[in-house]
């Protein structure tokens, strides 16, 4: 939730080679813009960093690092760095605090994606994330949840950062705003931060169509996709948000820009579509989700294998989708039980950036702090820097590109998301788009709502469920009867009967029923035979020899393919909808080739049962026959009685006709459908071998993710380096214009350091690196030993001073112990004889 007293929060997010950048991108900054700087720069725990005394000298901002023993209150105009070893947030109440990392130990601190995650939950859309230079992907799934709360996101540019991997993966989320390098970032982050974020005057433009429809033009032009229906608020703060991106103060600067524009136009469409999702967004939802499927999966009939279809709608990058598909598997036993024919997850979007991403089933090894703890080994693969969907779950997703405003919907499906689709739409939209989910829906199939999204004037056809007023299951209506089996069950014995009696009369009782069906069904169809809802042949009666025919064709499979060519596609359509309606069904005389004197026709009589484990039923296919009759006369030759049946039999060829007709529409969609099936399964096998080379790729990159840390500690020890030498370089100059006898000797007696007189007066010509022992010194007459003396001090710590005469004069030597920063440790001693 935003909260106004909390000042513009920018979260800077830095990896190998970030420290450059992060010291260009502070040096560019003004000095008041009335925004609180976040720093996370990856650093080894146990180093100590000097990351805040290293920025304070590139910028007049105040630099304070974050502490672990209390949360502070985001200053504005100040630059926080985190600590080592932990992640930095923004707490609910406002405050910005260090937290004990989560997830796997291996995952880099602090943890920008956290950061930027409670950024965009607490800021809402008074904040903005920057990527620079690293490795790994860290940032990555962050960006998104910035973008969805209104922020702004910005990388540094791939080809000059040192390490391309934190932008580089930012870059392919979609989510990014700007790119640029980082001197370039702090100067134009000045410029949005001093633009007010006024939405009134775009607001004010959609009580004028021509002018916010300029754009909205360009955007359908471009794109193929109307914006009009969209919320105005949605509309407007979109593109507001990328006028400050740009630094457009005027709307019709910005269109004009658009125009001339097609990289532009491209990112405000995909900053409208807001491609960004979660797994497992809203786990109440989802657990009231999970209720709900059980329920409806019980009810099932437990002999029902039929395809469970779902379809979620706007799917984004593809992890709701994997949600809702592992919910399913969950209910249904688990993904090692579940045939990969029973579940059937349609995923969609028109964003096709964000499909490419949910094919490649790859995210961010944030995202794991989403998914249930029981749920991540089963369902996914966890890398040293991305999780990825295991080969097994994506198998039940079939990811396409579709408009749900435009596009037709899928049919008879069991499960429908539009989570956090619906809130951009009008009213006018929403009640469209729901309208195509009734239709799609099988009776008392489900709908999955958002927690801001409601039916609206749509109760008539949805109702809610008891699990949640967020998940709503189509109303029955009343379609066709529902036919009860009237056929007798098959004759068997139940070992459990207790009366031999009975069980001998049951036994009778079925073999009468039997005899009856017989008789009935040669009385219907002398000719003919029985047939499943598969077209496979399971009874001849009497004699069809004459209206079979096998070929090489046909194959040595006993169904209609048997049958006359005349006659197969015939048989087929009169099985369907004589199923379909329940209803007998007859159809067209046909001349036989080989016969003068006959003509055949098929009348077709559905058998449905209730224990058919397809709940197709049987059909009994009668073969009639009559002699062959003369051409009739011109319909106007007939006499009035002749005219009238022959009206009667057009009209039945015509009703015959329409149904044949629909039924031939029903398969040509499932058979698109099944196409669309087996494209999705090739392209999931074409990215199963894309995963094969990303993953001989990965060692490679588990080696720079490993290296990460050092790199960081090596940039920091050359910074330390550098000012090493500086100090060396002013320590020479005071010791070579030290007129005093000085030297400086550590704890093993080297000396370290000497002046030019010490020099002189102890023969040195020169001092290597590792010093000189006190004992190699030339020797002075009458000077007192200096070797028992500075062990003296050693060991109490403390100083002393003596004087002493030598080479004719009198001197006093001073033996000063000197310590660490912290006072602790004595390093060694500076001798000076004045």
């Amino acid at each position: 939730m935003s909260d106004h007293s909390i000042p513009f929060i920018v979260g800077i997010a830095a990896s190998a080679g970030g420290l450059e950048a992060v010291s260009d991108l502070v040096q560019a900054l003004g000095d008041r813009h009335g925004a609180t700087f976040v720093i996370a720069q990856h650093m080894s725990p146990t180093h100590t960093s000097m990351l805040s005394a290293l920025i304070s000298r590139e910028t007049q901002l105040p630099v304070a690092e974050l502490t672990d023993d209390l949360d502070l209150r985001p200053a504005p105009d100040t630059i926080y760095v985190a600590m080592p070893g932990y992640d930095v947030v923004v707490t609910e109440q406002g405050l910005l605090g260090l937290r004990a990392p989560e997830g796997p130990p291996g995952r880099p601190k602090p943890l920008a994606d956290r950061l930027f995650k409670s950024m965009a939950e607490q800021c809402g859309d008074a904040c903005a994330a920057i990527i620079l230079s690293g490795t790994g992907s860290d940032g990555s799934y962050g960006v998104r949840a910035i973008r969805e709360a209104g922020g702004i996101t910005i990388a540094q540019d791939p080809e000059r950062s040192k390490y391309a991997g934190m932008p580089s993966s930012a870059l392919h989320t979609g989510c990014v705003d700007l790119t640029l390098s980082p001197d370039e970032i702090g100067t134009h982050l000045g410029k949005i931060l001093s633009r007010p974020r006024d939405l009134g005057a775009l607001q004010d433009l959609h009580g004028k169509p021509n002018k916010l429809s300029d754009l909205l033009q360009v955007l359908s032009a471009r794109t193929g996709v109307d914006f009009r229906e969209y919320k105005a608020s949605t509309i407007s703060r979109r593109i507001t948000r990328r006028m400050l991106a740009l630094g457009f103060a005027d709307y019709g600067a910005y269109v004009d820009f658009c125009r001339g524009d097609p990289a532009e136009v491209e990112a405000l469409y995909k900053d409208l579509m807001i491609s960004v999702t979660r797994f497992f967004r809203d786990p109440q939802q989802f657990d009231a989700l999970k209720a709900s499927l059980c329920d409806m999966l019980e009810k099932m009939d437990h002999s029902d294998q039929r395809t469970i279809r779902v379809w979620v709608a706007g799917c984004a990058t593809g992890e709701e989708a994997y949600s809702v598909a592992i919910l399913i598997l969950e209910a249904m036993g688990g993904i090692e039980k579940v045939a990969q024919r029973r579940l059937q997850v349609f995923a969609t979007d028109i964003d096709q950036q964000a499909l490419d991403v949910a094919r490649r089933g790859a995210y961010p090894i944030s995202a794991i702090s989403d998914i249930p703890d029981d749920l991540v080994d089963r369902y996914f693969l966890v890398r040293s820097e991305t999780i990825e969907v295991r080969k097994s779950l994506r198998a039940f997703v079939l990811f396409s590109r579709h408009n749900v405003i435009q596009d037709p919907p899928f049919t008879n499906l069991d499960c429908i998301s539009l989570r956090n689709l619906l809130i951009y739409f009008s009213s006018a939209l929403q009640d469209k788009v729901l309208a195509r989910a009734g239709y799609a829906l099988a009776p008392q199939g489900l709908l999955f709502l958002g927690a801001a999204e409601t039916i609206g004037s749509m109760d008539n056809v949805f109702e809610a469920t008891q699990t949640s007023d967020r998940i709503f299951r189509k109303r029955v209506m009343t379609r066709k009867p529902v036919v009860e089996s009237f056929l007798p069950p098959p004759a068997s014995e139940d070992p459990h009967t207790p009366d031999p009696t009975r069980r001998v009369a049951d036994t009778a009782r079925n073999h009468a029923a039997s005899q009856q069906f017989d008789s009935l069904i040669r009385v219907l169809a002398p000719n003919g035979f029985l047939a499943s809802s598969t077209g496979a042949i399971l009874r001849v009666i009497g004699d069809i020899s004459f209206v079979t025919a096998l070929t090489e064709s046909t194959g040595l499979q006993v169904d209609l393919k048997i049958l006359l060519p005349q006659l197969r596609g015939e048989a087929a359509s009169l099985l369907n909808v004589s199923l379909r309606c329940n209803a007998m069904r007859r159809g067209q005389w046909h001349r036989l080739a080989d016969s003068a004197q006959e003509e055949v026709r098929l009348t077709c009589y559905p058998i449905t049962t209730g224990g058919d484990s397809d709940g197709g039923g049987v059909v009994l296919i009668a073969v009639e026959t009559r002699p062959r009759q003369a051409p009739s006369g011109t319909p106007e030759n007939l006499e009035p009685g002749e005219q009238e049946q022959y009206i009667r039999q057009i009209e039945d060829e015509v009703v015959s006709t329409r149904e044949a007709l629909q039924q031939t529409i029903e398969e040509l969609q499932t058979a698109n459908e099944e196409l669309q099936s087996v494209n999705e399964e090739m392209q999931a096998a074409n990215e199963e071998l894309q995963s094969t080379n990303k993953e001989l790729e990965s060692s490679n990159e588990e080696l720079q993710s490993t290296n990460e840390e050092l790199i960081t500690v090596n940039e920091e020890i050359q910074v330390n380096s550098a000012e090493i030498q500086h100090l060396s370089a002013e320590l020479a100059a005071v010791l070579r214009a030290n007129p005093f006898v000085m030297i400086v000797v550590d704890h093993a007696l080297q000396v370290r350091h000497a002046s030019r007189q010490a020099m002189r007066l102890f023969e040195l010509d020169s001092l290597p690196k590792a010093g000189v022992h006190i004992n190699q010194c030339a020797a002075v007459a009458g000077m007192p030993d200096l070797t028992s003396r500075i062990n003296r001090v050693f060991r109490s710590r403390s100083a002393l001073i003596e004087t002493a005469e030598f080479q004719g004069a009198r001197h006093e030597l001073t033996f000063t112990p000197f310590h660490q920063k912290d006072g602790r440790g004595l390093i060694g001693v500076a001798v000076t004889i004045v």
